[in-house]
């Protein structure tokens, strides 16, 4: 029997290799892998299983990993259920499991081939609801769900399966929480709620979740729902290089119990007490002889002896495991302040306008992260801190073109930063722009998307961009990068002119010029984009570049072409910013004057209301204050670096500064360089000095410093090194 197995899983994994990686990003096909999921399934079993259901089962290594659990525990399965949307992906998890499941004792098992979301999949279940429902929801960016309409299809099934198994006060929020998400949610998110749908009262749910669930902005509803309708009983997550190698975000375990009905319509504000979970980080040298936990425990059934150790009362050490806690009062109280105001949240959860929110805590405005909460006595009570919003700054991303191997070329030169030409390539400009007296031109290089090609553009057609963290450089050294931005709003094809013209009278009623017709050369190359395919489709028809495009050309209003770049908001020219993804520490950079674009690879900020300079903004966020912050608050990636959305960076707590602290920080800045200690220390005192303001006997400042700066190089550690002492 064990070499039929073997051979089973063999053939899913020569299967999983033979997907093509179209259809693996398309449908989210990433596979969970067996020694992952027999951690998973081993956490998630009791004694009461019976009936198991993966929604997204894939090749079925989670229902194969539950079978082997539940035969290592002695626990009897009756059914063994799944859906899977790929047909033949199906038919592969149905054969596999026909193959490893032993004669005598196997339980029925019954796959569907059909999309999760589709009421139909969901009837053909033999249960309404399941002991254990275990998956890894497939990770699909809104984009991909749009295109289709599939996201607009996936709400409205959810809502047919709700009503199809449950009423009353339980059917009144599985709803809300299904009209509340975002519409700019990927995909796992209603698989979350999909899966907590089928567990029945008193059931598991075990899921593979990136682990970004906590931080990011669409992830509110599904913790709301952990809290409301289950009980957390552990969270365990990777360690860099993480169990995913391919994966850019780190994973986490989540293994949760369905509350019974009459707990479960209690509103979250009114609860009395929420029992923490366990959390366990797993590092790579927990692993062995198969096991991702065999060098921890090395006995026969190493997941069943971890599952046991981790729900005893005291765990004693274990090789590349360690135990954190999680303040589940304080994860209330931190959702509960950003979706208060939330409509579906008044909906579900009543009158919550004067909830004491903060009753207890240290300060009254945020949260702080454990890793600076740390540094202090339980007893000191800080200055009142503000979330970076509250303190007067907008956080954002930069621009996002849709495609930028069309909308970005290169000055030509051949440095990170511009007018840098040789001699040669000079004389050659020259003698061009003396030949072209109706435009005042550039030479640029296009992206190799079109061969590097190389070709002069109007200067009013190109907009200087920050693209690539290669190119800070320049704007450390006060200078412009090569990079710019095709910026057509004011410029159409020949063969666009006719519709234009139709629309000359509403130009005329918004007093804005009739654009101008493209020279040759730049018309050519906007033409060959027209024909280009990229991610399997024409660069117009890409989801982001399409909507550039006004299609009703009524001559009421004026008509927007494929190729223009929508306005520029004030988060595409900030006064400062910092990379999304930084492998070193962040690094937080002041924009040019006047201010350049900056792309979506960075985070941005700017003071919508004034008050802010450029480089007061760059002194506070380099403060070891705000990076130690940023390092909590980001999300550690796959490769060990550090994500910082704008989601992390607009509830990084900050001191209510006065606005001599700004100006200050406005000389500071405009001085501070990366490892200027001097510097750093006059920016550290300000922030730190009113930090600490009013406490009676506050901690010397060098000491703060000191273990500040203790706690950062710990958390930098973790995420990329995964050492022992971290």
């Amino acid at each position: 029997m064990d070499a039929q197995r073997e051979t089973a899983r063999a053939a899913a994994r020569t299967f999983e290799q033979a997907i093509p990686a179209r259809q693996r990003k398309t449908l989210g096909q990433y596979f969970t892998g067996l020694p992952l999921g027999k951690i998973l399934a081993h956490l998630a079993m009791n004694p009461n299983v019976r009936t198991v259901l993966d929604p997204m089962a894939g090749t079925g290594d989670l229902l194969d990993a539950t079978w082997e659990a539940a035969v290592e525990r002695g626990i009897t399965i009756e059914r063994l259920d799944g859906v899977e949307i790929d047909e033949t992906t199906a038919q592969a998890c149905q054969t596999r499991l026909a193959c490893i499941v032993e004669t005598k004792t196997a339980p029925v098992s019954h796959i569907i081939g059909g999309d999760a979301f589709d009421p139909a999949s969901i009837a053909a279940l033999p249960e309404l609801t399941y002991d254990l429902v275990i998956t890894n929801p497939p990770y699909v960016r809104y984009q991909g769900q749009t295109e289709d309409g599939r996201g607009g299809r996936v709400r409205a099934g959810l809502k047919t399966i709700i009503a199809r198994r449950w009423s009353g006060v339980e059917a009144k929020i599985w709803n809300a929480l299904v009209d509340g998400y975002s519409g700019l949610a990927d995909l796992s998110v209603p698989a979350w709620l999909l899966s907590a749908i089928l567990v029945r009262p008193g059931g598991a749910l075990a899921l593979v979740v990136p682990a970004t669930w906590r931080s990011r902005d669409y992830a509110d509803v599904v913790r709301y729902l952990m809290l409301r309708c289950f009980s957390l009983e552990c969270i365990i997550a990777d360690q860099h290089p993480g169990w995913f190698s391919d994966a850019l975000i780190r994973t986490h375990l989540i293994i949760a119990r369905r509350l019974a009905t009459e707990d479960l319509i209690k509103p979250l504000s009114v609860r009395k007490t929420l029992s923490p979970p366990v959390w366990a980080q797993i590092a790579p040298r927990a692993s062995e002889n198969g096991s991702l936990i065999g060098a921890a425990f090395p006995g026969a059934c190493s997941e069943a002896e971890f599952a046991s150790w981790l729900h005893s009362e005291h765990q004693d050490v274990r090789h590349g495991i360690k135990i954190q806690s999680f303040d589940l009062e304080s994860e209330r109280i931190r959702l509960e302040q950003r979706i208060r105001r939330r409509l579906w949240y008044r909906k579900i959860d009543g009158g919550t306008a004067n909830l004491p929110l903060f009753e207890g805590a240290q300060i009254d405005a945020i949260i702080l992260p454990e890793a600076l909460s740390s540094v202090f006595p339980t007893t000191t009570r800080l200055a009142a801190l503000l979330s970076l919003t509250d303190a007067g700054l907008a956080v954002g991303q930069g621009l996002r073109t849709g495609c930028n191997g069309f909308f970005y070329v290169n000055v030509y030169d051949g440095g990170p930063c511009g007018d840098l030409f040789t001699s040669e390539e000079e004389r050659v400009l020259t003698d061009h722009l003396d030949s072209s007296p109706v435009f005042d031109e550039s030479w640029i290089e296009a992206s190799p998307l079109f061969g590097a090609s190389r070709f002069a553009i109007p200067n009013s057609a190109l907009t200087p961009v920050l693209h690539r963290q290669s190119e800070l450089v320049c704007l450390e050294g006060g200078r412009q990068p090569k990079s710019r931005a095709l910026n057509l709003r004011a410029w159409i094809l020949p063969e666009d002119q006719v519709i234009v013209l139709k629309a000359k009278s509403a130009y005329v009623a918004y007093r804005e010029k009739l654009p101008q017709v493209m020279p040759d050369h730049l018309a050519d190359y906007v033409r060959k984009a027209a024909q280009t395919i990229v991610a399997g489709k024409l660069i117009p028809e890409l989801s982001a570049v399409r909507t550039n495009e006004r299609r009703k050309f009524d001559g009421r209003s004026m008509p927007r072409f494929w190729y223009m770049l929508p306005d520029f908001a004030p988060r595409h020219r900030p006064a400062a910013f910092v990379p999304r993804v930084n492998h070193n520490q962040p690094w937080i950079e002041a924009n040019l004057d006047p201010p350049i674009l900056v792309d979506a690879n960075f985070s941005t900020f700017w003071a919508p209301n004034g008050g802010w300079s450029r480089y007061s903004i760059k002194a506070l966020l380099n403060s070891l204050w705000c990076r130690a912050a940023m390092e909590a608050l980001g999300t550690p990636l796959g490769g060990g670096a550090l994500k910082l959305e704008a989601t992390h960076l607009r509830h990084l707590p900050v001191p209510d500064l006065s606005e001599g602290n700004k100006a200050e920080l406005d000389a500071l800045g405009k001085r501070l360089v990366k490892d200027d200690s001097t510097i750093q220390m006059e920016v550290d005192k300000i922030i730190l000095g009113t930090i600490i303001a009013g406490i009676s006997s506050p901690p010397p400042l060098g000491i703060l410093v000191e273990a500040i700066e203790s706690r950062l190089s710990l958390l930098v550690a973790t995420r990329r090194r995964g050492r022992r002492d971290c």
